[in-house]
């Protein structure tokens, strides 16, 4: 069933067709709803969300490490941006078509300010379903936008395949990318958490990030 985790400031929805769903924080009168009467193939957000910040992430497995730290700078972000909405969005649980994702997930990124691209490592690189989204979206489609590699490392010699092989792509496709990769090493998650890394990038970047503007 698709998963995506609508932000805005400090309030979510899991959304979870036929799951646990739940809001964590007030319910915002405005915020963004799914069209819930779509059949799953075109479970979306409704047509009008355009969030400022958006963070898609390729782990293959649900409800990843990768997801958690996503959406922490999501939340963090939507907060420097004075409340911007944002979204993140878990790509396992996104139906394919002929190998690609749906329009509707490029028409998120067309208007966002700050896209996060975010995945383990696999084999040294980034996971091939973040690469699938990644040739999917149109040429210099990050164009005057704000690029964020994010991987999760089991190894420390991985530590250098965001900046190797994941900023590189993010900056083909025109984006501009800041601020220093958020590279997190298993062992980092196990005794910081995702809320202790989250802190400590959104500090080390603020001088970056400081530039952008929702």
């Amino acid at each position: 069933m698709p998963a995506i985790r609508l932000k805005h400031g400090t309030s979510r929805l899991d959304a979870r067709y036929g799951g646990r769903a739940g809001w964590f924080g007030p319910r915002p009168s405005s915020f963004p709803s799914f069209d819930r009467k779509a059949d799953d193939s075109k479970k979306r957000l409704h047509p009008g969300f355009t969030p400022n910040v958006v963070a898609n992430v390729g782990n293959p497995r649900r409800d990843s490490r990768a997801l958690r730290l996503a959406s922490g700078i999501a939340d963090g972000l939507a907060v420097q941006l004075g409340e911007a909405p944002a979204v993140a969005i878990d790509l396992v649980d996104l139906p394919l078509q002929d190998g690609r994702f749906e329009p509707w997930l490029s028409e998120l990124v067309q208007f966002a300010t700050v896209v996060i691209a975010a995945s383990p490592t696999v084999m040294g690189s980034y996971a091939g379903l973040l690469k699938i989204f990644l040739d999917g979206l149109p040429e210099a489609a990050l164009l005057d936008k704000t690029g964020i590699p994010l991987m999760i490392a089991r190894q420390a010699r991985h530590a250098m395949a965001a900046d190797i092989h994941l900023r590189p792509a993010l900056l083909e496709m025109g984006a501009s990318c800041p601020t220093p990769s958020l590279v997190a090493l298993e062992s980092e998650l196990a005794s910081l958490g995702s809320d202790g890394l989250v802190t400590a990038w959104l500090e080390r970047s603020g001088s970056w990030l400081a530039g952008i503007t929702a």
